[in-house]
């Protein structure tokens, strides 16, 4: 890889010694290094400047929301990844969602990387890591500082690492491992670890964190942001949850190809013990929380902002990994949150008809029965009335409050002038994040994005229970029911089987995470391929008599993917960019790369 070690060298030196406005914990801005020649002795010379290097290594963590053009902050060129699920159908028409539908994504798109859904080098995860390590070697230079507080430091430092590592592990599978800083003179010259090997490092890091961090932070008005103890039980749950699903822990490998044959793509077997330690870690977490308190779901009674305010609002306590980029969002057509103008007009947030008949009624119950008849008091006829309070705070309903009045999704009616308007054109609306798209609501608010939510854990936990015992216990129900609880929905239905009990676990993650890039990962850990090539709907609601008039519902299909006929399981992990794999630094490639570049790629890895 010596053709990129310039490269990285620069990259590391260029964002170290930044201010951090960008992070901005709390109500307070953090001390500013000193300007000028500023060296690695400086830096460490008093412990200010140090924790401001730690602090602009926080600032490369993954904030998913776009907010600029550049490569980090404008993910899938300004789409989302919600969009290559079943859960949106992106009308985007210079969004990366485009590239996927019609088939023209391969390992060459890559080398540019802003349409991507998460791209190997440009996503500051390598920065982060590389400042991280620079970090944990020159922090117990710094005089006049406690053994404990350097341990703590040196855990967030670690975390932060872990959650970057974490981040690439769930889109390509094994990966190169970094273990300390890199200088100008190092050969840099790391293969691809195995899968496993690759998520058992991932775990070493956070048990280390873990060892070290605190479970509540000092002043959590002021520090909110920071790494701490029960953040790093989530994220190590969540990875052991991952790990065991049938993606990398399974018989044979989802792709056969020189990737999957030196086990960079799967773990070379089904290890049924892979399921306890999910369940385990997430049972670790859940003990803690009950012994020490802090963390908890808000949950004061009111549904609907309940649930707003545990993913969007800052300091309550239910988001165990918040990451902050920018103190506050900018206006609707702010260059520092694009997501208004992509998700209110352009057409990147329409949520699917699928998506929304995932949400139960109000009572618990699904809203068709086996056979497709409508159940559960569902009228078809007023298709959103007691429903799931989650569908009215993630999509946007026709008949919902909306702006201090009604909305109005009817084909003429105000959200939905006609039948291309592209915010609205699948018959539904953005919500979640977006709120009104105004300023007494989400515009220049105060926000972070939520990483990892405590609802999380406890539907993995419940998930774990379920595969481990050949079906749901009665604990695993608990912890289901504690999340619909939450938001004032009736208990899941009881005498399920295993199969049964985990469909219904993914419809659940699905109505509590979306727009929190949780589908995805859902989907291509348990290898959905019906989900990818089913028809997606949307909903043509039309009144005759316009404004007040009777109104009807007809359900349309949404264009065509390229999926639904020429599915690959390739898809289900990302290839790297072939630029990178050139370099011979034994970076396998995932997937075939288009012939005519002349790339040194298996082509098994099709």
């Amino acid at each position: 890889m010596k053709n990129s070690k310039n490269y990285i060298w620069m990259a590391l030196f260029a964002c170290l010694f930044m201010a951090c406005e960008e992070v901005k914990f709390g109500d307070e801005f953090l001390a500013k290094p000193p300007s000028g020649d500023v060296t690695i002795d400086t830096v460490y010379s008093n412990i200010v400047y140090a924790e401001q290097a730690l602090w602009n290594t926080y600032a490369t963590l993954p904030y998913r929301i776009n907010r600029n053009w550049n490569a980090k902050g404008n993910v899938m060129g300004m789409d989302i990844m919600e969009s290559i699920t079943d859960l949106v159908q992106s009308h985007l028409a210079w969004g990366g969602a485009a590239k996927y539908y019609g088939g023209q994504y391969d390992a060459g798109s890559e080398n540019s990387g802003t349409w991507t859904k998460y791209h190997f080098t440009q996503e500051d995860s390598w920065t982060g890591i590389r400042k991280a390590y620079l970090f944990i070697e020159n922090i117990d230079g710094v005089p006049d500082v406690s053994e404990d507080y350097i341990r703590r430091l040196k855990a967030e430092a670690k975390l932060i690492i872990a959650i970057h590592y974490s981040d690439m592990f769930r889109h390509y599978g094994g990966l190169p491992w970094i273990d300390s800083s890199v200088s100008p003179s190092d050969d840099f010259n790391k293969q691809r670890l195995t899968a496993k090997e690759t998520l058992d490092n991932i775990i070493d890091l956070i048990d280390e964190a873990i060892a070290d961090l605190p479970w509540e932070l000092e002043s959590n008005d002021n520090w909110e942001g920071r790494m701490h103890r029960a953040g790093a039980m989530g994220l190590k749950a969540r990875m052991l949850l991952f790990g065991a699903s049938p993606l990398f822990n399974d018989d044979v490998p989802y792709l056969a190809g020189d990737a999957s044959s030196q086990k960079m793509t799967w773990f070379g077997e089904k290890d049924p013990q892979l399921w306890v330690e999910a369940r385990d870690a997430a049972k670790a977490l859940i003990d803690e929380l009950q012994l020490r308190g802090v963390y908890s779901m808000v949950n004061t009674g009111n549904p609907r902002q309940d649930f707003q305010d545990g993913y969007y609002k800052r300091g309550l306590h239910e988001v165990l990994i918040p990451v902050h980029a920018g103190y506050k969002t900018g206006d609707y057509w702010s260059q520092n949150y694009y997501f208004y103008q992509s998700a209110g007009g352009y057409g990147t947030n329409c949520w699917t008809q699928n998506y929304v008949d995932m949400f139960p009624m109000k009572n618990g119950g699904a809203i068709y029965d086996a056979n497709g008849n409508p159940a559960n008091g569902y009228d078809p006829n007023d298709p959103y009335k007691d429903r799931d309070p989650r569908l009215y705070e993630t999509i946007l309903t026709n008949g919902d409050e909306y702006l201090g009045r009604t909305a109005e999704i009817w084909i003429g009616g105000r959200e939905r002038k006609n039948v291309t308007s592209k915010g609205r054109i699948t018959g539904y609306g953005a919500r979640k994040f977006w709120l009104d798209g105004d300023a007494s609501t989400s515009v220049k608010s105060i926000t972070h994005w939520p990483y990892l939510r405590l609802p999380e854990i406890y539907l993995s936990y419940a998930e774990a229970i379920n595969e481990i015992e050949g079906g749901p216990t009665a604990e695993a129900y608990e912890y289901v029911n504690k999340v619909r609880s939450r938001v004032g929905v009736g208990v899941l239905e009881e005498g399920l089987n295993q199969q049964e009990f985990r469909e219904a676990l993914l419809r659940e993650r699905a109505c509590e995470f979306g727009l929190e890039e949780v589908r995805w990962f859902d989907l291509i850990r348990w290898k959905r391929e019906q989900d990818f090539t089913k028809t997606l709907h949307g909903m043509d609601i039309k009144s005759g008599d316009g404004a007040g008039g009777q109104l009807t519902y007809n359900v349309t299909d949404q264009p065509e993917r390229f999926w639904k006929k020429e599915w690959s399981p390739k898809w289900y992990l990302s290839a790297f960019p072939p630029d990178e794999v050139n370099k011979d630094y034994g970076l396998v490639q995932n997937r075939l790369v288009n012939k005519i570049s002349n790339l040194k790629i298996n082509e098994n890895e099709s």
